[in-house]
């Protein structure tokens, strides 16, 4: 990654530059050091915690062997065991300051070329110690609007992160590094390249598919992670290892409809009804790939050819077949899917004066289905993948803090920019072997206030609530 360009080196960096600029300044060397006992045996006690790997400790003790009993013969070993104390235990200001002072007063020791190395790596890691977040997103035009809330989130999320940290908790103080996408994909790509010259660790953003794909491919150029907040293409991260797809793209939803039908309903013959050549059928495929790779069976993958034919599925697929199976997967698409998945369920439910009825499993347009369709969905049991849901009062008190910050009610796009930034952070503070992109791809499931992140070893979130349909309401069941 570049380095970051002398104007925008942060606060501890510039106290670490004022420092080695002290260390070429020549002092005289004291005379000829005492020999003290006390001073010989703070040092050893020193070496004995930093063998031990105390270097905190180990620190204050080389403190004391250097400092406490005037020159002795210890005082030059004693500070450059200081500051390599202190930069072990994660401390660059006080590792560049011990190191300094050995540099600046004792020029002539045998230590002092020891020192004078470990300060460009003290400073390295002072600058290591500020954790840079890459913003990009749409100031203005038909997206401005967008860009702002879910910057709005990204924003709360870095403020209460930087004040645990204030506060003493763990981490990394993060610092924001915002430009703008100009809603276009050159537009993005630019901005990711310029977040990255700035210095950034990571990037959020861009918003849709259009802008991440090309975002990604710089992002991806410069091995820095990337979360596309909204992009549901899998080309914005197929192929890729550092580019992140927040947003479940459509066979993802499949993918977890599969697996709770499988793996927890235990179904074990199942079908598919989809829109050709729509993403309904992106769906459906990979929903038939998972339930064979759990084991179950698919009796039959049926492609409707009209949006009428989901009324009629007892012609389009047969009685027989649609009994033969314990659970069809219906996912609708388009702007009339609460409509279709209506549809679907006034089929089904003819069957049921008949004889056995497949148990309905729908996606996230099964959500607020009509009260007619939802007293249907209730009694065949409907369950669907949401990728959103607030549980009641989640969200009370970010609502608070974010309706002082922007002056309205919370909307879904601050709430998955919180979600995603708490996600991330989360993996830069939580240790780990690997990379960044490594600690993303192997994270365990984060739940937030609305959303659900985990990428079970991929570039694509695979998490999604399941709900089901009670009483004509629809319920969190997983």
């Amino acid at each position: 990654m570049p380095t970051a360009p002398p104007a925008r080196l942060r606060p501890a960096l510039a106290v670490l530059v004022a420092l080695m600029a002290l260390a070429g300044r020549p002092a005289a060397q004291p005379a000829v050091p005492d020999r003290v006992p006390a001073s010989d045996a703070a040092f050893e006690e020193g070496l004995a915690a930093y063998q031990a790997g105390d270097y905190a400790a180990a620190e204050r003790l080389f403190t004391r062997a250097a400092t406490e009993y005037g020159y002795t013969e210890r005082t030059t070993a004693a500070t450059l065991m200081a500051a390599k104390a202190a930069y072990a235990a994660g401390d660059p200001e006080r590792a560049a300051s011990a190191a300094t002072r050995l540099v600046s007063r004792y020029p002539a020791s045998r230590y002092a070329a020891d020192a004078r190395a470990l300060l460009p790596r003290v400073a390295e890691s002072a600058q290591g110690q500020v954790f840079d977040l890459g913003i990009v997103l749409p100031v203005g035009g038909e997206r401005g609007y967008l860009g702002q809330a879910l910057f709005n989130g990204v924003r709360i999320a870095v403020d209460e992160h930087n004040a645990r940290v204030a506060g003493g908790g763990a981490g990394r103080r993060v610092r924001m590094v915002f430009r703008d996408s100009e809603g276009t994909g050159p537009g993005a790509a630019e901005a990711v390249a310029a977040v990255v010259a700035a210095g950034a660790d990571a990037v959020v953003g861009p918003l849709f598919s259009d802008e991440a794909e090309p975002a990604g491919a710089a992002a991806e150029a410069a091995d820095v992670t990337l979360l596309a907040p909204l992009a549901t293409d899998q080309a914005v991260s197929q192929g890729r290892q550092f580019v992140f797809q927040a947003n479940p793209t459509f066979p993802a939803r499949g993918r977890a409809m599969a697996r709770y039908a499988v793996g927890r309903l235990g179904l074990g013959r199942l079908g598919t009804a989809s829109r050709s050549g729509a993403l309904s059928a992106d769906m459906a495929g990979a929903f038939a790939t998972e339930v064979r790779r759990l084991g179950a069976s698919v009796a039959f993958e049926e492609g409707l050819e009209n949006a009428s034919a989901w009324e009629d599925l007892d012609r389009e697929i047969g009685e027989a077949a649609l009994r033969s199976v314990q659970a069809i997967y219906l996912p609708v698409t388009g702007g009339d899917a609460p409509r279709y998945a209506s549809d679907a369920l006034r089929a089904l439910d003819a069957l049921g004066s008949l004889g056995r009825t497949p148990r309905p499993l729908g996606n996230t347009e099964w959500e607020g289905l009509a009260p007619s369709a939802a007293d249907r969905a209730t009694r065949l049991g409907a369950v669907f993948t949401q990728d959103f849901f607030v549980a009641p009062g989640a969200t009370d008190a970010f609502g608070a803090r974010y309706r002082a910050l922007a002056g309205i009610p919370v909307d879904r796009l601050a709430l998955i920019g919180y979600d995603l930034t708490r996600f991330l952070l989360a993996q830069v503070g939580g240790g780990g072997e690997g990379s960044l992109a490594d600690r993303v791809r192997a994270a365990p499931r984060f739940d937030g206030v609305a959303h659900r992140f985990a990428f079970d070893g991929g570039q694509v979130n695979e998490a999604l609530f399941i709900l089901g349909y009670r009483d004509g309401r629809s319920v969190l069941l997983e």
